[in-house]
């Protein structure tokens, strides 16, 4: 049904932009506008520094009265370039998003800090932690960047950053099941290999193939739902027994639950507010309860580091 759904939004996306009313608008803008001299002559320098090309502006000019045109209509607002039309600020795409994206990245720096000050370096699982909130920092770096301009190159890292989150979550359960095990370590160093092998390769594709977003957003969903369900099962085995882990399973829920907004797609509030944006809202307070998670079971893992060292 996600799948589906998410199809739907795809062939649904594109109706404002081939609306008749916005097609008039753009050729004339384009023809007046957009040739010779006068094209960009008005521009501020920071659109163009974010690279609003004179059709850009044409496409977004257009876009606003093609949008009250849907409205007295009663046909209701519809998407361009399969985009929700938004209000643009200071040259920024979508101001929210970025906003969000921000606060997103500003939770891992803050966690990652007060991670280092209750963890011992020699603690199991120290290093992959500062690797996890990398890989985190560099995917909402890009989401910014996407949501501040939306051009195929930052739309493809932004995709990639989202998709090494989600295959670091899946490796990092994998390695956390199988630690203190015999020969966890070549185990470790094999599915690194094979997730960082098919990272690599689908990163190929995307850029220099196809951008495939049907096929994108299964692989996510797929890997998603393979991480939500492992760790979940992992909480399930363990939650008694040590009870920091009810942390882990409060965040499973609350991402699973906040993916909803992904799915419950609607027009911008105030042509600012989107569901994508308040996803990206939703998903900025869960950073702390997850590094405080990592906290405790690296504090678990070294006493058990310890009683294994006392025994041998």
């Amino acid at each position: 049904m996600v799948v589906f759904l998410f199809v739907l939004k795809s062939v649904l996306a594109s109706t404002g932009d081939r609306s008749q009313m916005f097609y008039s608008c753009l050729q004339d803008c384009l023809a007046q506008n957009c040739s010779g001299s006068s094209q960009d002559s008005q521009s501020f320098h920071v659109l163009r520094a974010l690279h609003w090309t004179c059709s850009d502006e044409c496409k977004y000019f257009c876009m606003w009265p093609t949008v009250n045109w849907f409205v007295e209509a009663e046909i209701g607002v519809q998407q361009f370039y399969g985009k929700w039309p938004f209000i643009r600020f200071w040259g920024i795409q979508e101001p929210a998003a970025t906003l969000f994206s921000i606060l997103n990245l500003v939770g891992h720096v803050v966690m990652i800090r007060r991670f280092r000050k209750e963890v011992r370096p020699s603690a199991p699982f120290y290093v992959m932690t500062h690797y996890f909130c990398v890989i985190c920092c560099h995917a909402w770096l890009w989401s910014t960047i996407f949501h501040i301009r939306d051009v195929r190159f930052t739309e493809i890292m932004d995709y990639l950053g989202a998709f090494s989150m989600v295959l670091f979550s899946v490796y990092h359960f994998l390695v956390r099941m199988l630690a203190f095990q015999p020969r966890s370590s070549q185990y470790s160093l094999f599915f690194g290999m094979a997730i960082g092998f098919y990272f690599v390769y689908h990163s190929y594709t995307t850029f220099f193939v196809k951008m495939d977003y049907g096929y994108n957003m299964l692989i996510n969903i797929a890997f998603g739902a393979v991480n939500i369900l492992g760790w979940s099962i992992w909480c399930l085995k363990f939650y008694k027994r040590r009870p920091y882990v009810k942390q882990c399973a409060a965040f499973v829920a609350l991402v699973a639950f906040t993916t909803l907004f992904e799915v419950l797609d609607f027009p911008p509030l105030f042509w600012v507010l989107d569901a994508h944006a308040l996803w990206h809202l939703s998903t900025a307070p869960l950073a702390i309860l997850w590094y405080k998670f990592l906290i405790d079971d690296c504090h678990y893992m070294e006493g058990q580091k310890l009683n294994l060292e006392k025994l041998a």
